[in-house]
């Protein structure tokens, strides 16, 4: 098994433990019940992991009535918001009807994170049923916590033990190499088990106190239960693991059940020891002594197996011979058949005597139980108000604590009482041992007073319990009022004046965030002001070079038309930004005016929300116009260089020889150079372009004549002929030349495949505008090619080659990962082609329309 190699990687393990990374998702996704698979990367030591092939199953796959799914309802997936905006999924489960236990780095989170909001999901087994499962707001501050040990004690409300149960903490680690099953949720879906390959290692501790396993997790999985499969119980908090190993790693229950109080309470009392003394055999042996022939005989029939009954046997022989020989008379059955009726009618008292001591067991269990609810009730009580912003919320708080306080008295006397009651049952068993082998009216009698003492006992001991239950109860119940009346008093004397005081502030801050809205909404309208003039000089400019006419002017035209076009369709989605700003100035107004005639703080905290909100919503509509005009200005500086350009190039092709024209116009098809027209994008003849292109390379110096010659031979795989051409130094400002140089180094063309210099020429020819370039520096970003996987730097040079007028990405992009396709997605909202609504991740035909009508907008494609 896989766990047998344990113990030759633990001292290395050890040595050098690594930090754990906390695995991250989207914040959209918190609320929702299905969210979108996702997979975590990362070295060293992770929070969870696969070992060989993936052995999580579902649960949903076992019936109704399994051990799987018995054993799951109590386990449910954790759902946390940080203040930092990213949602993280764990596993927790139930330990009683308020307390769950996760991990520490999930709740309160590694490095400070701090947590904004948390729910209990529980009975998710179906993914295809998602409304089956239930939500359970859960407290965000732990009960009790370690970073150490990486366990939470948290609060949930609602009681989800009602209808989910509870698990059953086992205070004993699992035994070497033992089988063990793991439930939880990785990757924040429907609950899973891991169960093939599932056990403890050898040793199953290590050296630093933590349980070493091979069972299968997932980002997820962190607080997930670990059952040992011999009893049910569980043995350990799924916490970590080291993919450097190959081996996850859990805490101890045992380790935190020494330090948790919760835990502790919630755990059950390990089974009693069997108090010391005589045995049933060894007071028969006593009695064979005093009573001779019978007497070991009787011992022989009741202890054959005991060390003595060799000696009895031998001593039995002699005694009764003896009495044969001295005493030739036959038993006295009379006598012998009264001895029996006396030890039935004993045996039916004491077993009388047992049913009762059994049901007072019960009913002191049932006790101790109610008093702990009792004292879990009060501390609730205590966080309620804690947490409470009311009047006299804070003295409240300290009257629960003082009562919580004050109610752990009662309930560890009745639990230390109730923890030996079950002692009085094994007590007793002796005794009806014994009873059953008594040879004289003496040990009957002395049997009886015995058992009445027990039964005494156990009855004393209950009515302790119930004592303290009552006390318990009574305390609480006082508590109840005097919170009420304290809670009355506080809102009579505070409720004017704090309301007016929060009043005043929350003016102060509402008059603030209109100030600060006002100053965006005048800076958008210059902003607005400039844009629509940069239009307006695309146009003019588009309009004085189609009057020109001279060589180059009619592809100026077009360049500047194309530029128009695509800021004139942007033009009211910055408008209906700058007006929407307009409409935010009344709505603040009116939520200054709720604030003067609210009646509650709630209503003042509310409106006050808004206000800040809709003010922080026109700061980032301010920025979308920002954004726009600085691409607008980007866009207007690149097409003036690329007007210059193409005027340049046109002067240039006028006075080309023939044979260069010829070269130029049969080996640019993909690479069309500005100023040849006519040329196709799709044919290419290689052996005309060879001619043509050898004959022009002696009169012209050229870079396109000789990457023209190079193109050919590439087609003609003479890679040894181009790639000289290719390396030459004068082709280092050619464009395309140096993209088919990444090419070859990225496909091996002639070359040893050479990632990292594909990537280096990919990022010189994205960074010098051709969409080629852009269009591969994106794939790499993608794939993580040569460079760490960036999907958002992947998506900004993919969507831009396309804005570019390259269409060849839109045919291929639905093979790169949806993680890319996502940012994709989101660039497009930014630009205004697709809705916020529309980013899921999945390429399909609204992506694609979109990504069609950017490159149309271009006027390049």
């Amino acid at each position: 098994m896989r766990h047998s190699v344990l113990s030759v990687f633990l001292t290395a393990m050890l040595a050098a433990p690594l930090a754990a990374q906390p695995v991250e998702f989207d914040p959209a996704d918190f609320g929702k019940i299905v969210v979108a698979k996702r997979q975590s990367a990362g070295t060293g030591f992770v929070l969870e992991q696969a070992f060989g092939d993936y052995q999580n199953e579902p649960v949903i796959s076992y019936g109704e009535k399994s051990i799987a799914r018995r054993l799951g309802r109590p386990v449910g997936r954790l759902d946390v918001l940080y203040k930092n905006g990213k949602t993280g999924y764990c596993t927790a489960f139930i330990v009683d009807t308020q307390h769950l236990v996760t991990n520490n780095h999930c709740i309160p989170g590694i490095d400070g994170t701090g947590v904004q909001a948390a729910q209990f999901v529980a009975g998710y087994v179906d993914a295809a049923k998602p409304d089956t499962a239930e939500k359970f707001q859960v407290g965000l501050d732990p009960l009790e916590t370690s970073a150490a040990l990486d366990y939470s004690v948290l609060r949930v409300f609602g009681d989800p033990s009602a209808r989910y149960g509870t698990v059953e903490l086992a205070d004993a680690d699992p035994d070497p190499s033992e089988f063990l099953w793991i439930i939880g949720h990785p990757q924040g879906q429907a609950q899973h088990i891991s169960r093939e390959g599932c056990a403890a290692g050898d040793p199953p501790v290590s050296t630093e106190g933590k349980v070493v396993h091979t069972c299968d997790t997932l980002g997820g999985n962190s607080g997930s239960p670990v059952f040992r499969i011999s009893d049910r119980q569980v043995v350990a908090l799924h916490h970590a693991g080291d993919n450097r190993t190959g081996f996850n790693f859990a805490i101890p229950m045992t380790r935190i059940l020494k330090e948790s109080a919760i835990l502790k309470a919630a755990a059950p009392a390990r089974p009693p020891e069997v108090p010391k003394g005589q045995g049933a055999c060894e007071v028969l042996w006593t009695a064979a002594e005093q009573h001779g022939c019978l007497g070991y005989q009787t011992f022989l029939a009741q202890c054959g197996k005991h060390p003595l009954a060799p000696l009895a046997q031998g001593l039995a022989d002699r005694t009764c011979k003896l009495a044969e020989e001295t005493d030739p008379d036959p038993v006295d059955t009379d006598k012998a058949d009264v001895l029996k009726a006396r030890i039935d009618e004993a045996l039916r008292t004491a077993e009388l005597q047992r049913a009762e001591i059994s049901r007072e067991v019960s009913a002191a269990e049932r006790a101790v139980l109610s008093l702990e609810g009792t004292v879990n009730r009060a501390r609730a009580r205590a966080g309620d108000a804690e947490s409470s912003f009311d009047p006299g919320s804070a003295e409240v708080s300290a009257l629960w604590d003082r009562i919580t306080q004050r109610l752990r008295t009662p309930l560890t006397e009745a639990q230390e009482r109730a923890r030996v009651m079950p002692t009085l049952l094994s007590s007793i068993d002796r005794e009806l041992d014994v009873l059953r082998g008594a040879t004289t009216e003496a040990e009957i009698e002395s049997v009886l007073k015995r058992t009445a003492t027990l039964a005494e006992s156990s009855r004393e001991r209950l009515a302790f319990v119930s004592s303290r239950k009552s006390e318990a109860e009574t305390l609480f119940k006082d508590g109840e009022l005097r919170a009420v009346a304290m809670l009355k008093d506080a809102v009579q004397d505070q409720r004017s004046a704090a309301l007016r005081r929060t009043i005043d502030q929350a003016l102060i801050k509402a008059n603030d965030a209109r100030r600060a809205m006002t100053v965006d909404h005048e800076e958008a309208k210059e902003l607005l002001a400039v844009y629509e003039a940069l239009v307006n000089r695309a146009k003019t400019q588009a309009a004085t070079a189609r009057r020109s006419g001279g060589p180059g002017d009619a592809e100026a035209a077009d360049a500047w038309e194309s530029l128009g076009r695509g800021l004139a369709g942007d033009t009211l989605r910055v408008k209906s930004r700058v007006e929407g700003m307009e409409r935010f100035g009344r709505a603040i107004g009116s939520g200054l005016e709720t604030i003067r005639k609210a009646g509650t703080e709630t209503e003042v905290r509310q409106a006050l929300a808004r206000i800040e909100s809709t003010a922080g919503l026109a700061d980032d509509w301010l920025s979308v116009v920002e954004a726009h005009l600085a691409d607008a200005r980007e866009q207007f500086a690149v097409t003036e260089v690329r007007v210059a350009a193409l005027r340049l190039e046109a002067e240039e092709a006028a006075a080309r020889p023939p044979i260069v024209v010829r070269c130029l116009e049969v080996s640019m098809p993909v690479f069309a150079v500005e100023g040849i027209t006519g040329v196709s994008r799709e044919d290419f003849d290689a052996d005309a372009a060879e001619l043509a292109c050898s004959a022009a390379r002696k009169v012209s110096d050229d870079p396109a004549v000789h990457y023209g010659y190079a193109r050919a031979m590439i087609t003609k795989k003479r890679y040894g002929e181009a790639l000289p051409i290719l390396q030459n130094p004068r082709m280092s400002g050619f464009m395309p030349a140096r993209y088919s140089l990444g090419v070859a180094y990225n496909s091996g063309l002639g070359v040893r495949k050479d990632f990292d210099r594909a990537l280096a020429i990919y990022s010189e020819t994205a960074a010098a505008g051709l969409p080629q370039g852009k269009f591969s520096l994106g794939v790499y970003y993608s794939l993580g090619r040569a460079v760490r996987a960036d999907h958002v730097q992947a998506a900004r040079y993919l969507v831009e080659s396309i804005a570019d007028g390259y269409a060849h990405p839109i045919t291929q992009l639905h093979k790169l990962p949806n993680a890319t396709t996502r940012e994709i997605q989101r660039e497009l909202v930014r630009r205004g082609y697709l809705g916020a609504g529309q980013v899921d991740g999945a390429f399909g035909p609204t992506t694609r329309g979109a990504l069609e009508r950017l490159q149309k907008a271009s006027g390049r494609g």
